[in-house]
């Protein structure tokens, strides 16, 4: 363990010495790109929320990885080092494209409500769905799903991959400021849960400051435990030893521990709840935009957001707009808002919802929708439309419809106020391509410092996702026995034509398909004002929409509020201002999330890597 925890030090140290896999452009540096030399390689490349994380991705690729064991490795690594973004007690939401298969997979590892649960047992109980403690728990679905990509596209062991993450937990590792500061945030919560402080602070109760170094012993030997069991089945083949590991945490005395746990604190797990816990695979959901083929998570997600805005988008010429220009902006933002009034009213879990999803992605549908825009007057309605009239299969909707004519929010924050770095609970993002052109593309969530249960000595901080539910009979996103909530979580794969391109994504909650939508525009209409340095492509100005009912409990809306970067010229924000728009400044690189992406350069087929500069992500190719 020593030894991998030497080797990721000394990737690090190549990293921060922009040394390793990164080639300067020696003819111009993009507009705004802040003189950060590209990030480019004939190799593979990663891109991940924490240099470490990174680290641990790319150590395995050296070793002969690809880039599914690279992801995995990723995931369980950041499970330990990121976990005010993500913990192994969240959700991994991921799409793979194996070469060989020459297929994008969608894999859903989404936890599911317990099957004692739906609306009536909340509403009896006078019990909500906030968003810390138990109340709000869903069955963690991170490690079933790496697991599943290990085992169906992986070549290497459970032990193989995890042991960066092992190292990490049981050796030490520095805290990072964000995550001190969410523990400081969180001292009165951990007052109810003596676990917590146990886990989170040091032995005399006092928090670690940044820069210290912090073990997590109950964690690493739960990592060790599934090791364990890889090891007692691996005669029987490298799937064997796989499935050994995950059934020990699902079925086994992991989850018996777990499950102990949660009911002897009242919540309404039983055994099976964890054993019959799978994470779906499934085809997602997909369109074209000018060339371009993106792929999404379907609509038990919020991705196809990105696919509505897209679709309606390709109705205007963004390029002749002007990136950030004022029509440029309020033109993106209005296609938000149709595309949000869609998602708050149709999309749900396909096991329970039969969404009217053809009709959704139809182009015809985008073009009726696109012609609502006004392109000088800002939108206050949220008015979802009817997209059964598109869809072969879907004929009716009996659930409620965003029908809101007038709605305007007031704001009781600042956008500043509201859009800090150290943000209360957010996400982090994880892309990796290899020498082959296998794309892994993952954002994990959730078990979070804020909110989260460490359940007794497993080290496992419960996931509080639950809160994406709806406690209304209403509501298609309704709570439901073994119902998983409509996510945030939304990875992203791109194509030109049907030549896999590049995997991107971000944190930031509601606001993920708005960074998505912002920096794939960047790269694919502007292509020729950042080309070859990902970073400048990721780096410009952005705006964010409110004008949604949130995904998060209680549901709060911000209609009509536009938080705008502070680099965006004063006469655009004016005139976004004039329109009608709620407008509301934010700092330099203020808009929460962080764009992390890997291509595979059309022309060249070499490998760039990018993050942009508004949290610690960080981007290597060799």
């Amino acid at each position: 363990m020593k030894n991998i925890l030497l080797a990721s030090a000394v990737i690090v140290t190549l990293l921060n010495a922009a040394g390793a896999g990164q080639v300067p452009i020696q003819d111009r540096q993009p507009a705004g790109s802040a003189l950060r030399p590209a990030v480019m390689g004939p190799t593979g490349g990663v891109s991940t929320g924490h240099p470490l994380t990174t680290a641990a991705a790319f150590g395995i690729l050296l070793k002969g990885g690809n880039a599914f064991d690279a992801g995995v490795a990723s995931l369980i690594a950041g499970g330990v080092l990121e976990q005010d973004l993500y913990s192994l007690g969240g959700e991994a939401l991921v799409l793979v494209y194996p070469r060989k298969e020459n297929r994008v997979t969608s894999i859903v590892g989404q936890g599911w409500a317990p099957k004692a649960v739906d609306v009536d047992w909340y509403l009896s109980r006078k019990k909500t769905l906030d968003g810390a403690g138990l109340d709000p728990a869903v069955v963690p679905g991170a490690l079933h799903a790496a697991l599943t990509v290990l085992e169906k596209w992986g070549t290497m062991s459970f032990e193989e991959v995890a042991a960066p993450g092992i190292a990490y937990a049981e050796n030490g590792f520095p805290m990072r400021n964000s995550t001190a500061q969410a523990i400081q945030r969180q001292l009165k919560f951990f007052e109810g849960w003596p676990d917590n402080k146990k886990f989170w602070l040091k032995p005399d109760g006092s928090p670690y400051k940044p820069g210290e170094t912090i073990k997590l012993p109950t964690l690493a030997k739960t990592l060790h435990r599934m090791v364990d069991a890889e090891r007692a089945a691996k005669s029987k083949g490298r799937s064997a030893g796989i499935n050994a590991a995950r059934d020990r945490f699902y079925k086994g005395d992991i989850a018996a521990e777990m499950v102990a746990f949660l009911q002897k604190h009242g919540a309404p797990f039983d055994a099976s709840d964890f054993a019959e816990y799978f994470a779906r695979i499934e085809e997602p959901a997909k369109t074209t935009y000018r060339g371009y083929t993106v792929y999404k998570h379907g609509f038990g997600s919020q991705g196809p957001v990105l696919l509505q805005a897209l679709n309606i988008l390709e109705n205007f010429d963004l390029h002749a707009m002007g990136y950030a220009s004022a029509d440029y902006l309020h033109t993106v933002t209005e296609a938000l808002k149709l595309a949000y009034a869609d998602r708050d009213s149709y999309y749900a879990d396909p096991a329970f919802v039969q969404v009217p999803g053809e009709g959704l992605l139809s182009k015809a549908y985008a073009k009726e929708r696109a012609a609502l825009i006004d392109p000088k007057k800002a939108s206050t309605s949220f008015i979802a439309g009817d997209p059964t009239k598109y869809d072969s299969k879907v004929k009716q909707w009996t659930f409620w419809k965003a029908n809101v004519i007038d709605g305007v929010t007031p704001r009781t924050r600042s956008g500043d106020d509201e859009n800090t770095p150290e943000i209360v609970k957010d996400t982090t993002h994880m892309a990796v391509i290899d020498k082959d052109g296998n794309i892994f593309d993952v954002t994990p969530s959730g078990g979070w410092v804020p909110g989260a249960v460490i359940l007794g000595d497993t080290g496992i901080g419960m996931s509080v996702r639950g809160e994406q539910f709806w406690l209304d009979k209403t509501r298609a996103n309704q709570i439901r026995p073994r119902a998983r909530p409509r996510y945030t979580l939304t990875p992203s794969m791109v194509f030109k034509g049907d030549v896999p391109m590049m995997g991107l994504g971000t944190p930031g909650g509601d606001n993920q398909d708005q960074t998505i939508l912002q920096a794939l525009l960047s790269i694919v209409d502007f292509w020729n004002e950042w080309y070859p340095n990902l970073h400048g492509a990721l780096e410009r100005p952005r705006v964010q929409t409110m004008h949604f009912y949130g995904s998060f409990w209680p549901h709060t809306a911000g209609f009509n509020q536009l938080n705008v970067e502070a680099t965006i010229p004063d006469a655009v924000y004016n005139e976004l201002k004039a329109r009608g728009h709620d407008v509301s400044r934010l700092r330099p690189f203020g808009m929460s999330g962080c764009a992390t992406a890997v291509m595979i350069d059309p022309a060249t087929g070499n490998r760039f890597a990018g993050a942009d500069p508004r949290r610690d992500c960080y981007a290597i190719a060799y």
